[in-house]
């Protein structure tokens, strides 16, 4: 399909990646598309990342300016998506090193799917309560590779591309956050099983 060009009917159908070419040729209906399929990942990532919903709206557009201000240097051999959340990763960064974050955030994840509406809002209000838990306990490293890695479903290179490490840098990032968050559900004295439930429930073992 050919990069979506300005009022091109078909920009809805694009690829993320041929928007991205059609945005960086110049079609700003290309760039809005984009900022209506990506805006709702990033804001979501970014509440978890600065703690803050204000400054999370505030990232986001940042992050957006600052995409389009860049696409003549955004390389089409690379995901978009991986790109703009590198950018929004490095800006979240500089965000941190200025304010410390305040404590706390809401629990979202992506709903299941293939079980029945009871067990999908179980498994929608643990996976609401493991993700808060992380937020709390996990540093910026282990919780940034564990929401790329399982809230974005990122292959483990562009985990990898986005927080600017090896694979194998994000492995051992995944398996210690996978690791403390078992610690800290079993002090919870929720029996060993449950535990290991628990830290699988985020990260693959």
């Amino acid at each position: 399909m050919a990069p979506a060009t300005p009022g091109h009917p078909d920009v809805v159908a694009c690829s993320t990646d041929e928007l991205a070419a059609g945005a960086a040729g110049g079609s700003s209906a290309s760039f809005e598309a984009l900022v209506d399929r990506l805006g709702p990942r990033l804001l979501r990532y970014l509440r978890r990342r600065v703690r803050d919903e204000h400054a999370a709206e505030d990232v986001l557009q940042e992050t957006f300016l600052k995409a389009y201000r860049n696409l003549g240097r955004y390389d089409p051999s690379r995901s978009f998506a991986t790109w703009i959340f590198t950018i929004a990763t490095r800006l979240a960064a500089s965000y941190l090193r200025s304010r410390r974050p305040a404590a706390g955030v809401d629990g979202l994840d992506p709903p299941a799917t293939g079980v029945g509406p009871a067990e999908a809002a179980s498994r929608r209000e643990q996976n609401a309560g493991l993700w808060a838990l992380a937020s709390r306990v996990l540093g910026d490293g282990q919780f940034t590779a564990l929401w790329l890695r399982y809230a974005e479903d990122m292959s483990l290179q562009e985990v990898a591309d986005v927080m600017a490490r090896s694979k194998g840098s994000v492995k051992v990032l995944l398996h210690r956050a996978c690791r403390r968050l078992t610690d800290r559900v079993a002090r919870r004295q929720t029996p060993a099983a449950d535990a290991a439930s628990a830290g699988e429930a985020l990260v693959e073992a």
